[in-house]
Formats: C-alpha cells, sequence, structure tokens
C-alpha cells in the first residue's frame, strides 16, 4: 500500500511539471467519459433500471394482435375485457385503462384559473396489478366503480404538491373537477407515474360513460395490464388468451373478425420497445468516441515516453524491475483517467439535463434518467478500464527502449518503431471517426427528408388551440353544438385570423376514430371497410384553416350542421381505393343503420405521423359525431404567437370556467413529433464532430512529433536543394497518406455497420454513396488542414541551424 501511495505522489508530481501535457489529456478523457456517463444514464434510466413496482418481471400488456400490424398490443372493448377479466387465462389479475394525453381530461374549478387536467381512468385493480400502494390513503375499491359513487380520485404526488403543498391528511380533501365533487382517497408516490409522467389524477373508468365513448364490442379503447400467476410464463398466458380470443372471434365475427390471436409482451418491453435499439446504437456510437480519446491519449504518451526515455533506463540500470515500472505508468495512466472521469462525471450531470431538454419529453421513462451510485460506479469502472486501455501500450513501449539505446544523446534507436505505433493509432481514430460521420450523415439527410416530406397540412402561420368542452356544462348536444360555434365564430372575428377551423384530434398524431362502413348494394351485409386513418370529426373551416385542399366538391357548412345533414368527405387515398376511376362526390356509404353522402374529396394527409404514409381516411362533421375535445385552428396573417392572448381572452369572455390545455404555434407541435429523430440525429452529430476534432487533433499531432524528431533529415533535404513546396508535399503526402487509409476501412466499416441504422432511416438506405463521398471528402479536408500547419512549420527549417543543432 505504500508503495501505491509513493507511486501516486510521483505521478503528481510528474503532472504538475508538466500542466499542459496534463490538462490536455484530463479535457480530451473529460469529454469522452462524460459523453459515456450521460449516454449511460439514458439507457440506464430506460433500459436497465427495474421498473418501480412489485414484481415487475411478472406484470404483462394484453391485447389482440392488431390486424393493420404493429408490434404493440391491440386495445379492448369493454365487453371484450369482462370475457378476458373472467376466465383470466394464467393471470392472476387484469386490469384496464384509458389514458391519451389531451384527449382524457377533466376540469378543475375552483382553485384559482380553471385548469385541465389529465385523467387517466381505470378498472378496480389497477394498483394492485401494478404492485404499488400510495404514498397516503388507499386506492379504489370495487364498489366505487359504478356511476354515482365514482366521484373519487387518486392524485399524482405533482398534482398534490401543486394544489396543497405538503399539507395533511392527503386524502379526504375534495376537488370540483367537471363540475362536481370529488373525493380524494390517496396519493401516489412520486416514481409512479403510468402510463404516462404527464398524468395528474386517475378516476374510475366508469366515469367513461356511453355518451363519452361507444361502449360496443366492436369499439375497443381500453388498455389491459395484467400479472402472471405464480409460476406462470408469458407464453401461457398468450395461449390462454389466444384460445379465448379466436372463441370470441367465432361467436362475434361482425366485431370481433381478425382480432382471434393474442399478444402479451412484457410491461417493460412495451413501454420501451421503440427506443431500445436506437439508445443501444447511441450507446455503441459514444463508445467509439471514447476509444478515439482513448487513442488520442495514448499518442500523447508515447509522445511524452520518448521524452521519459532516459529516465526510464536510467532506473533500470539501478535496479528497478520491469514489473515495477510498469506498475508505476499504469498507474499514472488509470489516475489521469480517474481525473478525466471525475470531470467527465461532473460535466455528464449537466449534459443530462440537456438529453433530457433534447428529447421532448418523447423518451419513456424519462423521469428516472438522472446520474445516480449506479451511474458513478459506471464512470469509475470505465475510468479504471480506460486508463489501463490507453496506458499499456505506452508503458510496454518504455519498457522495451535498449538501456544502451535510450542512453545516446537524443535516443533516436526506438523513434521509427514508436512513429509507426503512432501512425497505427491515427488510422484507428480515423476508421471511428468516419464511421461515425457516415452514420451522422445518414440519420441527419433521413432527418431533413422527414421534416420536409409533404405532410398533407400547411402548419406555417397557424396557431392550434386545445381544449375540452366541459360535458358536466354543455351535456345536451344542442347547448354543446351552440357553444362549440359560438367559440369558432368568436376566434374568427379575432383582427388577423384568415380561417378557423376545429377537430377532435391535432394533425399528424393520430386519434381517428375506428369507424367502419359498407357501400349501399353489397351483396355481402357483413363485409365492412375500416379507412387505415379511420374518421377524423371536424368542424367547418377545418380544412381552410390547416391548408388542407378540396380537389372535389365542397367542405362543410354551418348549414350542414344546423340541418344535421348526413354528409362525409373522404381523402384521396380513400377515393382511389373505393372509387378507382370514378368521381366520387355524391356517392354513399352507411356507417350503423345511416346513409351518408359523399361531398368532397380531401387531399391526403400523413395522420399518423410524418414516419407513416398516408391512409385512408374519412372525415365526419362533429353534428353527427360530438366530441367534448376540439382543437381550433387559425390561419393568420402575421406570426401566429400574437393571437394567443386575444383567443385566450375571447374564450374564457365567453366562459370563465373554460380549461385550456394549450396555446401554441401548429409549427411547434408538428417539431415536437419528429422530437426523436432529431434527438438521435443531433446526438450522433455531436459524437461525429468530437470524433474528427479529435482525429485531427491526433494527426496533428503525430505530425508535429515527427517534424521535431526529423529536424536534421529535413534540414539535410533543404540543404541538398529540397524547395519550400518540396518539403510541404513531403509532409502533407504523409498526413494525408495516413488519413486516407482510414478513411477507407471506416467507410468500408460503415457500410457494414448501416444495417443497424435501417430502423431508424426514412427514405433513405443504409448505402448511400452521396453521404460516403461527401464523409470522405469532409475528412480529407480536415485532415489536409491538420497537415497544413505542421507542413509549413517544416518548410521553414534553417538547413545550417538543423544540422549544428544535430
Amino acid at each position: 500500500m505504500n508503495s501505491l501511495f509513493q507511486d501516486i505522489r510521483y505521478a503528481l508530481r510528474s503532472f504538475a511539471k508538466a500542466p499542459g501535457f496534463t490538462l490536455t489529456v484530463v479535457a480530451t478523457l473529460a469529454l469522452g467519459i462524460g459523453a459515456n456517463t450521460a449516454i449511460f444514464s439514458v439507457v440506464h434510466g430506460v433500459l436497465v433500471k427495474s421498473l418501480p413496482y412489485r414484481d415487475p418481471d411478472r406484470i404483462v400488456r394484453v391485447g389482440h394482435v392488431r390486424p393493420e400490424g404493429g408490434r404493440l398490443p391491440g386495445t379492448f372493448s369493454p365487453q371484450d375485457f369482462e370475457d378476458l377479466e373472467r376466465e383470466k387465462p394464467a393471470l392472476s389479475t387484469v386490469s384496464s385503462f384509458q389514458f391519451v394525453a389531451g384527449h382524457t381530461t377533466l376540469s378543475l374549478t375552483g382553485r384559482g384559473e380553471p385548469a385541465q387536467l389529465e385523467a387517466c381512468f381505470v378498472s378496480p385493480g389497477f394498483f394492485e396489478t401494478l404492485g404499488v400502494v400510495p404514498a397516503a390513503g388507499r386506492p379504489f375499491v370495487a364498489q366505487e366503480n359504478t356511476p354515482g359513487r365514482d366521484t373519487v380520485a387518486v392524485l399524482s404526488s405533482r398534482l398534490w404538491t401543486r394544489l396543497f403543498g405538503e399539507e395533511a391528511p392527503a386524502s379526504g380533501r375534495t376537488l370540483t373537477v367537471n363540475g362536481a365533487p370529488f373525493t380524494v382517497v390517496g396519493v401516489m408516490p412520486p416514481s409512479f407515474q403510468f402510463p404516462s409522467q404527464q398524468v395528474d389524477l386517475w378516476v374510475p373508468v366508469s366515469q367513461l360513460t356511453e355518451d363519452a365513448v361507444p361502449h360496443r364490442r366492436d369499439v375497443r379503447w381500453l388498455e389491459v395490464v395484467a400479472r402472471l400467476k405464480p409460476g406462470a410464463t408469458i407464453e401461457q398466458a398468450r395461449a390462454g388468451a389466444g384460445v379465448l380470443f379466436a372463441r370470441l372471434e367465432r361467436e362475434y365475427p361482425d366485431s370481433n373478425r381478425g382480432f382471434g390471436q393474442a399478444l402479451v409482451v412484457p410491461l417493460e418491453k412495451s413501454l420501451v420497445g421503440e427506443v431500445r435499439t436506437p439508445l443501444l446504437v447511441l450507446l455503441g456510437a459514444v463508445g467509439l468516441v471514447l476509444l478515439i480519446a482513448c487513442a488520442n491519449v495514448a499518442n500523447l504518451l508515447l509522445a511524452r515516453s520518448a521524452a521519459r526515455g532516459r529516465e526510464i533506463a536510467i532506473r533500470t540500470a539501478l535496479g528497478a524491475k520491469p514489473s515495477r515500472l510498469l506498475r508505476q505508468l499504469l498507474t499514472e495512466s488509470v489516475l489521469l483517467a480517474l481525473l478525466g472521469g471525475a470531470a467527465g462525471l461532473a460535466a455528464a450531470y449537466w449534459g443530462v439535463e440537456g438529453l433530457l431538454a433534447l428529447t421532448a419529453g418523447r423518451i419513456p421513462r424519462a423521469d428516472e434518467i438522472r446520474p445516480d451510485a449506479a451511474v458513478t460506479a459506471f464512470a469509475a469502472a470505465l475510468s479504471v478500464v480506460t486508463g489501463i486501455l490507453f496506458g499499456i501500450l505506452p508503458a510496454r513501449r518504455s519498457l522495451d527502449t535498449a538501456i544502451a539505446s535510450a542512453l545516446e544523446w537524443g535516443g533516436r534507436g526506438a523513434s521509427g518503431s514508436r512513429s509507426d505505433v503512432r501512425r497505427s493509432l491515427v488510422v484507428a481514430e480515423t476508421v471511428l471517426a468516419a464511421m461515425l460521420l457516415a452514420g451522422a450523415g445518414l440519420l441527419g439527410k433521413s432527418f431533413w427528408k422527414l421534416i420536409h416530406v409533404p405532410s398533407g397540412v400547411s402548419p406555417q402561420r397557424v396557431l392550434a388551440v386545445s381544449l375540452s368542452i366541459p360535458a358536466w356544462k354543455y351535456s345536451e348536444l344542442e347547448k354543446e353544438s351552440a357553444y362549440r360555434s359560438e367559440i369558432l365564430r368568436r376566434l374568427r372575428a379575432l383582427p388577423g385570423v384568415i380561417a378557423a377551423g376545429g377537430s377532435k384530434t391535432m394533425p399528424l398524431s393520430g386519434g381517428g376514430e375506428a369507424y367502419k362502413f359498407r357501400l349501399p348494394g353489397d351483396a355481402d351485409p357483413t363485409r365492412f371497410i375500416q379507412p387505415a386513418s379511420g374518421t377524423i370529426i371536424v368542424t367547418p373551416g377545418y380544412f381552410a384553416a390547416l391548408g388542407i385542399p378540396l380537389l372535389r366538391g365542397r367542405g362543410f357548412t354551418e348549414q350542414d350542421l344546423s340541418t344535421g345533414a348526413a354528409v362525409l368527405l373522404v381523402n384521396q387515398a380513400m377515393a382511389r381505393q373505393i372509387w378507382p376511376g370514378e368521381d366520387p362526390v355524391g356517392k354513399a356509404i352507411i356507417i350503423g343503420k345511416i346513409r351518408y353522402e359523399v361531398i368532397g374529396v380531401a387531399g391526403d394527409v400523413r395522420h399518423e405521423g410524418l414516419l407513416s404514409t398516408p391512409g385512408t381516411a374519412v372525415y365526419g362533421p362533429v353534428s353527427h359525431f360530438p366530441r367534448s375535445s376540439l382543437r381550433v385552428f387559425l390561419r393568420t396573417a402575421g406570426d401566429p404567437r400574437a393571437l394567443a392572448a386575444p383567443a385566450r381572452a375571447a374564450i374564457r369572455a365567453l366562459d370563465p370556467d373554460q380549461t385550456i390545455s394549450s396555446i401554441e404555434p401548429l409549427t411547434d407541435a408538428v417539431s415536437q413529433s419528429v422530437s426523436r429523430p432529431r434527438f438521435y440525429a443531433s446526438l450522433l452529430g455531436i459524437f461525429a464532430a468530437l470524433a474528427i476534432l479529435m482525429a485531427g487533433s491526433g494527426l496533428y499531432a503525430v505530425l508535429s512529433y515527427g517534424i521535431a524528431r526529423r529536424t536534421r533529415e529535413i534540414g539535410v533535404r533543404m540543404a541538398m536543394g529540397a524547395s519550400t513546396r518540396d518539403v510541404v508535399l513531403m509532409v502533407s503526402r504523409e498526413g494525408l497518406a495516413t488519413s486516407a487509409l482510414g478513411i477507407a476501412v471506416g467507410l468500408l466499416a460503415s457500410i457494414a455497420a448501416g444495417r443497424l441504422l435501417a430502423g431508424l432511416l426514412f427514405d433513405v438506405r443504409p448505402f448511400d454513396p452521396p453521404i460516403l463521398g461527401a464523409a470522405a471528402l469532409f475528412l480529407l479536408a480536415v485532415a489536409a488542414a491538420a497537415s497544413a500547419v505542421p507542413a509549413f512549420r517544416a518548410s521553414r527549417v534553417d538547413p545550417m541551424t538543423a544540422l549544428r543543432a544535430e
């Protein structure tokens, strides 16, 4: 132990004698270790850390294999859920919930300004299934899931603190929600944020009455979580649920056709399945950055070992054992790595906040992403491994130096082999930098194409106002319709508003309702057509406000709403599918028992998001499909933000109790919808920039060191007639040749590794010659720039001074 402390003290003294070297190494390692620690914090919080529930590996999501495909389980109708709850194949408990951010909302009044709360509607046993207990109070009991007894709520810790601070007792308080007094029966711990961190409170699912959402077997809106029986497996639960679903498909062919297969997945997988591969790719990419940092530091240590060759040789001649010297050198390397790791960990604490801001809340379990003891242990272990990794080669090279050669003045005996090793490290750095740059280029091109793909709407100069009409105040359809129309009338009257229209859903975010229709005269009355993007419920002015072109016919009018006319619009994709080569205007379709006339054809919209293809869709008037959720879109003559305050004031003047969940430019909402691709592309771009910076500095250091070692040679060349141009070309050629080899190998490796990015790319192939060519040219330019300064420095060597110095 004493000898270890002696090694540490000696190392610290040597660092103090070379502060420039020490700061350079520590800064390089801080970048590499800090970036790895920050990304590991994300991976640990999202993929590694166990869910904060009892026996989380026993909790599963249960659902149908959706006919349209997808990896997540499909939803249930209330009737199908009751059948599953009664049989519980291989399951000990089963519960349902319904949450859609921005749609499953409740209005809070009586506590200052009216607020809109994000509510999750749950069945009895929901909290027991997940294995959590309230931090205060109790969960729901079965009797509270019945109309008349269901005005109870369990609050999130965040909402409780916001409303009551740390007041106690937590239960028994009363809140006015949707105009009715709700009793708070419990408060959940801060760690419980299922199914989303946006949830403010949980209420019984019986609050969603038939008026709010149809309770039919063919309308699926309930999601299901369950807990496996002791000793049961997911395969057994899947098989048992499959038998049940197949039977329901036979018994109810009209509603359950195509829903006969079961899908049972672990809850953790259902939460993070879509981000697992991208996060692991990013972790691998940042690992390459650390390898480049290690190669850079190894190069610096090799240069330093040349200066310390005489010291090592003298200590060897005085009897120091090679193992003792190796331990001293590795102690210095590990100590440097620990200093870099400490700086990197501090930077990671700051960097994680930036990462979370960059994700815009689109990464699941983001609330659990934070540097903790596990992350600190990771940083420490990574620092030690890194210190050994970059220190072992320079240490061995130092010990391999012959004593007699090292004691020669100038110590030139080993310089050639050491130079070869340093150039090999630069080649390795360039290989890794080329891989990262090519990957960043692919993701960058993919993101560029994504944000410029025709969406079908024109979001520029559009203000989106999200609210929910309080059903407790406007329970009659006539009053609700009149209130909605008055909101739109007042907003259209605002100065600067060109057009205004509303919808139940936000564009590019899905939410179309799963209505099926059939065609008049179809010989098979059981044959139904279901639009891929569903039925979009809209008001008059919707198409003008969003800039959706009407290709044929007309849009909805206020007269259609006032008369209750049974009219619909279809999009171009639906028209092509149902009436190819015909004019759809004037055609009819039947939904339920109502015959609707098609009055227009709208342009295609990517309703499911920019990553989706425009699916078939039907547009229904809000008079026939009344919904409390309302998104109003105001097309403005100028900056839409300038209308936010007037729009809010106009709505509040109509009804002071009206809650408004958000007012934002539609471009902001569209930007949030692509936050994940932007997050991946931005991070890989940052990693590529770090890699290029390190690779360029490594090449610069190697060439500068080589010139210092070859001063005599360059002097002789110039004394014998070599021109300045010849010397510049000689040095530049060496640098470019070293980089070109690394670039070639790196691009070949990036082609092989491109398949890992295939699932993250939009309209871009993993093998993209323009991207690879641009990456090669850029890296060559960096190599030329890194070679320029050493080359011109070499050209200014005075031959006589160089010869006298030797």
